[in-house]
């Protein structure tokens, strides 16, 4: 799996924002969804819900959760 993947899900599960998110990475708010769809598309998941008042970690996405940030640590 790709860092950026890893590190991109991170984020967003911190600022709960596609804009923040790429701004913070200094990336596009495309890129990050794009990102997104190539991670949940390799997890076989839908990792968070999107709506106008942010985004939210599906439960799914809370178990992804905590194995993201194990690998981000080796």
């Amino acid at each position: 799996m790709q860092i950026e993947l890893l590190d991109t899900f991170l984020d967003l599960v911190e600022t709960r924002s596609f804009h923040r998110t790429a701004e913070r990475l200094n990336v596009t708010q495309s890129t990050v969804s794009a990102r997104v769809q190539t991670l949940e598309a390799a997890v076989g998941a839908r990792l968070f819900t999107r709506s106008r008042a942010g985004t939210d970690l599906t439960t799914e996405g809370l178990r992804f959760e905590s194995h993201a940030r194990l690998l981000r640590r080796d």
